[in-house]
């Protein structure tokens, strides 16, 4: 259930961005859940990196505990497929 930035594992992120894409998932119960889990993990409306791929720590797009815009770029996508 943590937000994984770049996406390399299954995890809530990659679970949400995915099924957005779905017309019959917009509509599930599970999903809306999902998506409101995730957006709970948001601070100041910018999604919260709460896992890093070990490789990738140091780049500043994708630090644990930090904010991002490309993590977020991705989650506008995600409302942007339920319009």
């Amino acid at each position: 259930m943590q937000v994984e930035y770049p996406f390399r594992n299954y995890n809530l992120f990659v679970y949400v961005y995915v099924l957005s894409f779905y017309k019959q998932a917009k509509k599930d119960k599970r999903f809306l859940e999902a998506l409101e889990i995730l957006k709970s993990k948001m601070a100041d409306g910018q999604i919260v990196v709460e896992r890093v791929v070990p490789k990738l720590a140091g780049l500043s797009f994708c630090k644990k505990g930090q904010t991002s815009e490309l993590t977020t770029k991705r989650y506008h996508e995600i409302l942007k497929n339920l319009q």
